[in-house]
């Protein structure tokens, strides 16, 4: 009987542990364009498990893109950028917005997950951000359209 309650315990800590291993911070998406992957950065966020909640403050998406060397994928005018998430975000909570400068931030209508690039040629710096039940997470990535 008293193997049986270790085993049994046993199983709920390994259980519990890879529950916090694995939804202590939020999905990553998936973003592609004409057939190429974004490289995606983590933005600000908070996470919460069934017994802790945490709150990262980052940079602004600017200084994200420069700290970690993104490079931009080169993509046609007007080309269809798609973001995907293998958990689903509350419904009408994925936003996005386009980085001018540090100062200048314009948010971009997206129709199903899709935002249409600008025709200019030119570097451009999104920001996508959702919710979940366990909390909100922003993302940041650079295109430059040719």
């Amino acid at each position: 009987m008293k193997k049986i309650l270790i085993s049994l315990l046993a199983v709920v800590v390994v259980v519990a542990g890879v529950y916090f291993v694995f939804n202590l911070k939020p999905p990553k998406p998936n973003i592609t364009i004409e057939n190429n992957t974004v490289e995606v950065a983590q933005g600000s966020y908070c996470w919460g498990g069934l017994i802790n909640k945490q709150c990262v403050d980052m940079i602004s998406p600017p200084d994200i893109i420069n700290h970690h060397e993104l490079k931009p994928v080169a993509v046609s005018p007007g080309a269809k950028l798609n973001i995907e998430f293998k958990r689903r975000p509350l419904e009408n909570t994925l936003d996005a917005s386009i980085w001018f400068s540090n100062d200048e931030v314009e948010n971009v209508p997206l129709n199903d997950n899709v935002l249409l690039v600008p025709k200019e040629k030119g570097v451009y710096i999104y920001s996508v951000s959702a919710r979940w039940e366990k909390g909100s997470s922003s993302y940041v990535f650079v295109i430059e359209v040719k």
